[in-house]
């Protein structure tokens, strides 16, 4: 009489341990491997807490849904975004926003190409510098302030995470953050995101 390995809970549980632990092998043990072959080759800076403060607050507001932080090894995406991106780029980021998404541009290298004037009266009404944008405006983006308290258990987070804070550079976060508009936070954010040093990006 054979016995019905779909209806037994012990081979069920079996089975999905087996499974996660495989999974959580594949994940981890090459990023573990790769890590310093990554920090070698990466360009990459740990975000300031203003700027950090700014990447919660693109988060928020559902930035990455619309926008991409991934340029593709595409002869046009290279010719209007630069460099396509690479692993070591993104070191520091947790999580990861890549995005899959293009209802706006990508922003991999927005920070060389406007200047904060130009994000503020985009941010406050994006039709002003782009007519044919269908990008909501975020006016009270500028009327909200950030306190900074919470700041510098996030970077201790990241510090767990391999983000290379000092102990100096999380004590002093919350001053640097505290009293500045969300708008200013993202803006700051915004004009990080330009590790490219590749000619010709178009805007």
């Amino acid at each position: 009489m054979s016995h019905d390995f779909t209806k037994s809970v012990v081979i069920l549980i079996l089975v999905t341990v087996c499974v996660a632990s495989f999974s959580l092998v594949v994940l981890v043990v090459p990023n573990v491997v790769r890590t310093p072959e990554l920090l070698a080759e990466s360009n990459a800076k740990p975000l300031t807490p203003l700027q950090l403060a700014g990447r919660d607050i693109y988060i928020s507001e559902g930035c990455h849904v619309c926008h991409t932080q991934m340029v593709r090894p595409l002869a046009p995406e290279v010719k209007r975004n630069g460099t396509p991106n690479k692993e070591s780029d993104d070191i520091y980021e947790f999580p990861n926003l890549w995005g899959s998404k293009r209802t706006g541009p990508d922003l991999t290298n927005i920070g060389r190409k406007y200047s904060d004037r130009w994000h503020m009266i985009h941010l406050l009404n994006p039709r002003t510098v782009v007519p044919t944008s269908i990008m909501p405006s975020y006016p009270w983006l500028f009327e909200q302030t950030l306190t900074g308290n919470d700041i510098a258990v996030k970077m201790d987070t990241l510090r767990t995470l391999g983000v290379p804070y000092t102990d100096e550079e999380i004590d002093g976060a919350r001053l640097k953050v505290r009293g500045k508009t969300k708008g200013e936070a993202l803006i700051d954010y915004l004009q990080s995101l330009g590790v490219d040093t590749s000619e010709g990006v178009s805007p």
